[in-house]
């Protein structure tokens, strides 16, 4: 898709804590984009390591952003989103320190919101950084019956089945793709949501307003997964269990929350734990 690189407006916000290193591995692959004319704002959560010292030493041009405590994501995100002046039409993509990116994800990233008008949020296709064969994202699923949130093709090898454009659950916090008129309409990311799940939290509450999320793969980035507390760590897992229990007390119905009780005692939780117990040693 060729898209008139003058009518829009991009501004990247990427948010970092004490991640110096790997940010600019990030922001090296973001100078070769094809496009010149976006912006970058780098949020910092009041990072400890020399973070404020190598954005503004190689990237004087990026504005920077400086939290007075760690935020967290949501927090930290919501703050920034209120400090900058966006313009309404303006496109926002919210983007992990530990990603790097494809020189036109971009314009493959905005063009679903471009040309489709029910289209609310588009999502990248995402690859592992240490395995670039291997999907770490390619949509998302939510079931409201099971209570679970998953990843489609997470840890498959990518293949042509994942290079199909298509309506996803939710966009992952990773990076995604949204207007600024809309994202001021949802409010933000919901504060309660300490880590984990905010982006699906916000991606209901998308979908709730009749519209949709496109997972578009001709956009392609790569993940360093988990750089903080590791991708299989039993706190990440307790972490992403306790905000799961607080997305679906949200959004489920009385009925689905009981039917999701019943899932998580018999099957979730056991499985889980199975789960964990068997990659981290793998």
């Amino acid at each position: 898709m060729i898209i008139n690189k003058e009518k829009i407006s991009v501004h990247l916000i990427i948010l970092t804590w004490n991640n110096s290193k790997i940010l600019e591995i990030c922001l090296d692959s973001i100078e070769k984009i094809d496009r010149n004319d976006f912006k970058v704002s780098i949020v910092d959560n009041s990072s400890s390591d020399n973070t404020i010292e190598m954005v503004s030493k190689k990237f004087p041009h990026y504005s920077l952003i400086r939290n007075s405590e760690n935020l967290m994501y949501a927090g930290g995100y919501n703050s920034a989103l209120k400090q900058i002046a966006f313009a309404d039409d303006e496109y926002v993509i919210l983007l992990n320190d530990d990603t790097i990116v494809s020189r036109d994800f971009i314009d493959e990233l905005v063009s679903p919101l471009l040309n489709e008008q029910k289209t609310i949020i588009s999502v990248p296709k995402i690859l592992y950084a240490s395995n670039i064969n291997k999907i770490w994202y390619a949509g998302g699923n939510v079931n409201l019956w099971k209570g679970v949130v998953s990843h489609v093709g997470i840890r498959d090898f990518d293949s042509p089945k994942y290079s199909f454009k298509n309506e996803t659950d939710y966009a992952t916090g990773c990076c995604f793709c949204i207007k600024y008129s809309d994202l001021k309409k949802l409010n933000y990311f919901d504060l309660s949501f300490d880590m984990y799940c905010e982006d699906v939290d916000l991606s209901l509450r998308a979908k709730a307003l009749n519209r949709t999320i496109i997972y578009n793969p001709k956009s392609v980035i790569l993940h360093r997964v988990s750089q903080s507390i590791g991708e299989h760590s039993f706190k990440k897992n307790k972490l992403k269990l306790q905000s799961q229990l607080r997305l679906f007390w949200k959004h489920a119905t009385g009925v689905q929350l009981l039917s999701i009780s019943l899932y998580w005692i018999l099957i979730h939780l056991p499985y889980q734990f199975v789960r964990w117990l068997y990659l981290r040693n793998k």
